[in-house]
């Protein structure tokens, strides 16, 4: 069957039990497990801004071919997930797809499409690039094991803070136009429960360094993002920050996805006893 021809429906048409489960057909033997229900879809990608009218699922109801999910902003739209289904593979799926949400981004008068694409998925990174992507830069995830109690005995005490306000930070201190689509104010600003934000106890309200993780329930933390006022920076902030979490979650490893763009952060992490995970991503962009 011609990809063309394959029916198709908006997201905002089928339920969030449908896409969740296009999801999972579309990502079987992907580079890392995917797994995600109603509830988790609806968290994630509403957060990210999604578009469920430039969204799509591919193929009859009940039999998902393949699904590709658009969030926009302003002047520029993101591929937000782009999965096909084992048995439609190689068939020309993905290109369509792709095909559809530029020709609707010039449509609408967008200025650039981006997406994100694991470095180690060779097939999918030239695929975008003959379709005129370019890669803008590497986004790492990072790793660190459980710190020893007397490595971090004395840290810091820490206080619970409004996850809203990281993306306040962020935004007084004019530092979000260029970071990655998931540390940009407006993606951390839908951060809720069970996302929770923790400041550095004593620190100055407005000034303190804050951090925002979420106990995932499995044996890692997960910490997505991370931020010290630029005027206190070089002061050890961000390390007292660090040890507080080890302190207050002890024995927990801890798990930051690829979303780090390569630069100073990264940096940070890596001296501060963080690891890379083996899988990169890069961050693309199609001007239009």
């Amino acid at each position: 069957m011609d990809v063309t021809a394959l029916p198709r429906r908006p997201v905002a048409d089928c339920t969030a039990a449908e896409v969740a489960a296009a999801l999972n057909a579309g990502f079987e033997g992907y580079l890392v497990p995917v797994r995600i229900d109603a509830p988790g879809y609806e968290r994630r990608f509403r957060g990210e801004d999604l578009d469920p009218f430039s969204s799509y699922l591919f193929g009859p109801p009940g039999r998902p071919a393949g699904v590709m999910l658009v969030a926009r902003r302003g002047w520029t739209a993101r591929i937000a997930s782009l999965g096909v289904a084992p048995d439609w593979r190689g068939r020309g799926l993905g290109r369509h797809a792709l095909d559809l949400a530029a020709a609707e981004a010039r449509m609408r008068g967008d200025h650039a499409l981006l997406l994100e694409v694991f470095e180690q998925n060779t097939r999918a990174l030239a695929l975008y690039e003959r379709l005129g992507f370019r890669r803008l830069r590497r986004l790492y995830g990072h790793r660190r094991e459980p710190v020893r109690p007397e490595a971090v005995a004395g840290a810091a005490a820490l206080r619970p803070a409004d996850p809203l306000s990281l993306s306040r930070a962020l935004l007084r201190a004019g530092e979000g136009a260029d970071l990655p689509w998931m540390l940009q104010p407006e993606t951390l600003a839908k951060a809720a429960h069970p996302f929770r934000a923790l400041a550095l106890a004593g620190e100055p309200e407005g000034q303190a360094p804050l951090a925002l993780l979420r106990d995932p329930g499995t044996e890692a933390m997960l910490l997505t993002a991370l931020f010290v006022p630029p005027d206190r920076r070089g002061l050890g902030l961000g390390r007292r920050l660090l040890a507080a979490l080890a302190a207050a979650y002890p024995g927990r490893p801890w798990l930051i996805p690829q979303i780090v763009p390569e630069g100073p952060l990264d940096a940070f992490l890596l001296a501060t006893g963080w690891t890379r995970q083996a899988l990169n991503q890069f961050d693309m962009r199609l001007d239009l």
